[in-house]
Formats: C-alpha cells, structure tokens, sequence
C-alpha cells in the first residue's frame, strides 16, 4: 500500500513538474514543497504501523539528495526547481534502513537521471538548433573558423592515431576508434557550446524575472559590474527591480537552458520498470 501511494503521488507530481517545465521553463515551488511534506508525512503515518524504519529511510534519503542539490544549485548547474525536485525525489526512495539491496534504489536513480538527462538534453539542443537554424548555422561557422589551432592540432592527433593503426595491426580498430571518438568529441563539445550561447540566451525584462532564472553574462551599469553571472536569488531580484523602477536598466540576458524535469519523470519510470522486471539483489 505504501508502494502504491508513493508511486501514485509522484508520477503525479513529475507529470505536472514537466508540463510547467516544458511550458514556462520553472516549476512551482508549492509543487515541490508538495511532494517533499506529502512523501515525509506519508512516511511519518505509517510509521506508526510498520515501524520508526520507514521515516528514517526518508530522512536519509531526504538528506543524501539535499547535499547533491545543493552542490548542484550552488555550482551553477541547476536551477532552483530541480533541486527542490530532486529533494522530494530522496524523500520518496528514500535510502533504505536497516540497509540491504533496496538501499541503492536512490543512488541508481540519479545515476539513471544523469544518463537520461545526457541524452535528452543532446535531444533537446538539436531541436533548438534546428528551431532557431539560422542563427546556429551562423555561429556555427564563426565558432569554427576561429578554432584553427585546434583544428591543426585534431588533424596531427588523428594523423598519428592512423599511423600507429598501420605500425601496430593487432591495435588497429583500438586506434581508430580513439580517432573517431576524439573527433565526435571535439565537434559535439563545439555543437553544444554554440548552442548555449546563441539558442539558449535571451532578453528578458526585469519585472518577467523570477527566482531560479541563470543570468548569461554579468551586470553592466556605467561600466561597472553590479551583478555577476550567477542564478538568481530573493534579493537579486529586488536589487534588479530597483534598478528598474528608476529606469538604469530595463532588461537582462538570460540562459534558458534544457528544461530537464521530464528526465525526472523517464528515471523514476525507468527506476520502476527495471524495479519489477530485473531484481536489485541480482544486480548487486
């Protein structure tokens, strides 16, 4: 029964989260703060039938993702949403207590998401090339152009890696796949660094700001950085719209990003499919 109301709460949650995600690129906090005291409270109910155990795996699980959130908020990598998203996702797994098999459900959940999220976000950028075609193609090719020297550099590494495949044949196929890994490295690292910076950056006005938002670049006022690049908290917000409000600045870039919540949601139905069908205590 816990099970089952778990799993019903969160699939809920996740599919609104994505919605909202994929349509206004934030996720309500009541949302999250939603599933943060439902899964804790719903723990906090049965505990009193199955025992002190089922809160305690909360708890850990709640904490566990609480640090990664924060690592993840505070470097730069995540917006507010999705790390009070993956904090309600740690109270809902939860880290086992009495620790057994079950106890890595959360650890190989994030490491679903990141794949997961890998992927998708690689989808995602080539949508977005493809929806704003002209101006990737442009810097695209100005990217390129100004990257002779790596380039150059590519050409020689390749060069040898073949030369090498000739000299030692029981290596060839180890060779060439170092070359066409090396190659599909450098042009995908060029084809998402372009796509961040022409396809993901916009002008927002101030008063359309809200908290969790990434500025793309620092604040300039008369010459002088008032803000730096970093994701928008409280008092940015209120700084910004005194600014606003005695019109020395109307407006700012800011980097939209991968709306990444729907990889939540193909995780934790990941996590569930492979929960049934292939056995934790056969994996570990």
């Amino acid at each position: 029964m816990l099970d089952i109301l778990f799993i019903l709460i969160t699939l809920i949650v996740l599919l609104i989260a994505s919605y909202n995600d994929l349509k206004t690129r934030e996720v309500p906090d009541w949302l999250n703060y939603g599933l943060i005291f439902s899964a804790l409270g719903v723990r906090t109910l049965f505990s009193f039938e199955l025992g002190w155990q089922i809160m305690v795996t909360g708890i850990l699980g709640f904490s566990a993702c609480f640090i990664l959130a924060c690592l993840f908020y505070y470097t730069n990598q995540w917006g507010g949403g999705d790390s009070k998203l993956l904090m309600g996702m740690g109270a809902v797994i939860g880290i086992t207590y009495p620790f057994n098999n079950s106890s890595w459900n959360l650890f190989l959940f994030f490491m679903i998401l990141l794949f997961i999220g890998a992927i998708y976000g690689l989808f995602w950028m080539g949508f977005m090339a493809i929806k704003k075609r002209d101006l990737f193609w442009f810097n695209f090719k100005h990217k390129l152009r100004n990257s002779k020297k790596a380039h150059y550099s590519l050409l020689g590494l390749v060069i040898v890696m073949l030369l090498l495949s000739l000299f030692f044949t029981f290596l060839s196929s180890f060779f060439v796949m170092v070359a066409v890994m090396v190659i599909s490295f450098f042009y995908l690292l060029q084809f998402v660094t372009v796509v961040e910076k022409s396809c993901f950056v916009v002008s927002i006005e101030i008063p359309q700001l809200t908290e969790g938002d990434w500025l793309a670049e620092d604040v300039m006022l008369d010459g002088q950085t008032i803000m730096e690049k970093k994701t928008l908290e409280r008092k940015d917000l209120d700084k910004l719209a005194k600014l606003y409000q005695t019109k020395k600045l109307s407006s700012v870039l800011v980097k939209e990003g991968v709306p990444f919540v729907p990889s939540f949601l193909f995780a934790y139905l990941f996590l569930l499919v492979t929960s049934y069908l292939v056995p934790l205590n056969g994996l570990f």
